[in-house]
């Protein structure tokens, strides 16, 4: 079927090459016992820590696929704990950090013929919905509830339009700037009351 093996919390490209080692040793007791198993199994590697995310280029080869982990990229990327209310604004997702990162990661995939696509809450909010299309996201994962959301940006948002957007927002010096630039840009795109009635939605 449609399997796919992927390794969480990669920083080394050497953890790799151990767990494709460990498959190789699986797939050869599997054929010593007879069992039919499929032997191509895409591999990929969750790009959710900012090592992973600067050494990209050293898992191309190694993977057929990369997914960026948005919610722990955002929390080691800037040093906040999730579950820490008293840290609660300072994760900011729409930091130009982290933004980087993630284009970091898609350049370096796509310029390796990898796909990449993007896990976590990130894609459910409008504006990083938006963010992560214009850094040339085209898969997107997010919980039931925000699919109608995402849905809507998707369709009603143009290539071009939030690829100039990503490209301010990159080059923002805050997260307050990142997010007015995008929310200008895809207010203009959507329409303001649309855009209000889904960060009301999110």
């Amino acid at each position: 079927g449609d399997v796919r093996i992927l390794l969480p919390l990669v920083v080394s490209v050497e953890e790799v090459r151990q767990a494709k080692f460990l498959l190789r040793e699986a797939a050869s007791e599997l054929t010593r016992r007879a069992v039919p198993f499929r032997a191509d199994v895409p591999l990929g590697v969750m790009i959710e820590t900012p090592a992973a995310a600067m050494s990209a280029d050293s898992f191309i080869g190694e993977v057929q696929f990369f997914s960026i982990g948005t919610n722990d990229l955002v929390q080691y990327t800037l040093a906040v704990d999730r579950g820490n209310a008293s840290l609660v604004t300072r994760f900011t997702p729409l930091h130009p950090a982290v933004l980087r990162l993630i284009a970091r990661t898609v350049v370096v995939g796509h310029g390796g013929g990898l796909e990449v696509d993007v896990c976590g809450e990130m894609a459910s909010q409008p504006l990083m919905a938006y963010a992560l299309l214009g850094l040339g996201i085209r898969t997107l994962s997010v919980a039931a509830p925000g699919i109608p959301v995402l849905k809507r940006i998707v369709r009603g948002v143009s290539a071009a339009g939030s690829a100039v957007a990503a490209r301010a927002a990159l080059a923002a010096d805050t997260p307050r700037e990142a997010e007015q630039i995008l929310r200008q840009a895809l207010g203009e795109e959507l329409g303001e009351d649309l855009l209000g009635g889904l960060l009301g939605l999110a």
